[in-house]
């Protein structure tokens, strides 16, 4: 194949089509936080987006739980019948562990914002468990428009979420609600997001509740139970060990070291949320599909890593360089030490800018064990480079040991990732 015949195949290309469908949605998305930052940084101070930072943290380890992660099991049924009981089995779930966490801060919340050294939050901790369910359940109904491949739709409703946070944020700082604008902003551009979705839901012809019962249900839980067993812990790791920072440098720093380095991921985070989870959503089905039917899959998981390593590294070695001098021109005055930051960072989250859509692979081959201990000794080692930073109150060594640990441990993951699905594949097709 000469490299016009492999342009045009890639240039019609349905995988890089439905990327393309989610990177509109999640790219107009994180366009809108990107331009609407340097508004917030010069209404709310980086102490204020600091406790907004720590309410998200907090908020991020509990919805990682909330559905036993059975949403992501949506994709794997061979049959719609049997993904719908998956979608309703995590609705089931969801409902349950909101009710809970919600019983458990009205008896035990001031308890709780005492022993967490959570003062500044105040009643906004009341809003734990609306955020959990508004995030769980967009993800719960991303996974189902994502089964059904209406991409266009997701787009949509992610724009209406990112639409509705930046508008919800950036009118109440205007409005004087500097120390609730940032947490109730965010709620309701949530909030927007589902409406949305429910709303497209109900103009699709197909039920969503065709086939559903409670014994079909109990039967996808059993089926799917390594997700609650195996994947559930190994996202509650993961969401811990990136949201760490920001509780430890609330708790051994200061509310403003935590939204230095709060802005600082964002802006990071924002190129991999763009690209990397939309083709997370479309390598999952295309990967699960070609694996279902039992087609080679080696020759496409080559050629979605090299497609994100070639489109991610000038940016990010660019951001490497100019960081510094960027974001105190961008934020305004006093955020200059979050552009260093992102210069901390900036190598790390391009490896996990390239590994995010392998991530399906270990739940795809029933692996999500020793994914799981990999991931708890990711959580250790993270903990580890902090607690030294810590220890030498240096906020800059802990997090240059920070990302140290990230490059590696996410270049260790992308070569098990590898090896088990050329694993796989080869029991398909033995020589």
């Amino acid at each position: 194949m000469d490299v016009r015949q492999k342009l045009t195949s890639l240039k019609n290309s349905d995988f890089l089509k439905n990327i393309g469908k989610m990177m509109s949605g999640t790219g107009a998305a994180h366009l809108l936080g990107i331009a609407v930052y340097p508004v917030l940084t010069r209404l709310y101070t980086p102490e204020q987006i600091g406790v907004y930072a720590t309410f998200v943290s907090i908020f991020m380890i509990y919805a990682a739980v909330a559905t036993l992660r059975y949403e992501y099991a949506t994709l794997i049924p061979r049959t719609q019948q049997a993904a719908n009981n998956v979608t309703f089995l995590s609705l089931f779930v969801l409902l349950v562990f909101s009710s809970f966490l919600m019983l458990t801060l009205l008896v035990l919340g001031p308890a709780l914002r005492e022993m967490l050294n959570l003062q500044e939050l105040g009643r906004l901790i009341y809003l734990l468990p609306v955020s959990v369910v508004t995030y769980s359940l967009f993800m719960i109904l991303t996974f189902h428009f994502n089964r059904i491949k209406e991409y266009g739709k997701i787009a949509g409703a992610k724009i209406v979420a990112a639409t509705g946070i930046a508008g919800g944020q950036a009118g109440l700082g205007f409005g004087g609600f500097l120390q609730s604008g940032m947490v109730v902003g965010k709620v309701f551009g949530d909030i927007a997001g589902v409406v949305f979705l429910l709303w497209k839901r109900r103009k699709i012809q197909s039920s969503i509740r065709a086939g559903v019962s409670p014994l079909r249900m109990a039967a996808m839980a059993k089926r799917y139970r390594n997700f609650a067993f195996y994947n559930t812990p190994h996202a509650l790791t993961t969401t811990s060990s990136n949201n760490f920072p920001v509780l430890l440098f609330n708790s051994f720093f200061s509310d403003a070291i935590a939204g230095f380095y709060a802005m600082a991921a964002k802006i990071c985070y924002s190129p991999v949320q763009v690209v990397a989870h939309a083709a997370y959503q479309v390598f999952s089905q295309r990967v699960a599909e070609k694996y279902g039917k039992r087609e080679r899959i080696i020759p496409f998981i080559h050629s979605n890593l090299a497609m994100l390593a070639g489109v991610g590294f000038l940016p990010f070695l660019l951001l490497f360089f100019i960081s510094p001098k960027l974001f105190p021109w961008l934020l305004g005055d006093g955020w200059e030490m979050t552009g260093l930051f992102v210069q901390i960072l900036t190598p790390f989250i391009f490896l996990v800018f390239v590994a995010t859509p392998m991530n399906f692979i270990p739940l795809m081959l029933n692996r999500q064990r020793k994914a799981f201990v990999i991931d708890f000794c990711y959580l250790l080692l993270r903990l580890a480079a902090l607690s030294i930073g810590i220890w030498y109150q240096d906020v800059m060594l802990a997090l240059i040991l920070y990302s140290a640990v990230g490059v590696c441990v996410n270049l260790y993951q992308l070569s098990w990732f590898y090896a088990i699905a050329r694993k796989a594949e080869r029991d398909m097709f033995p020589a």
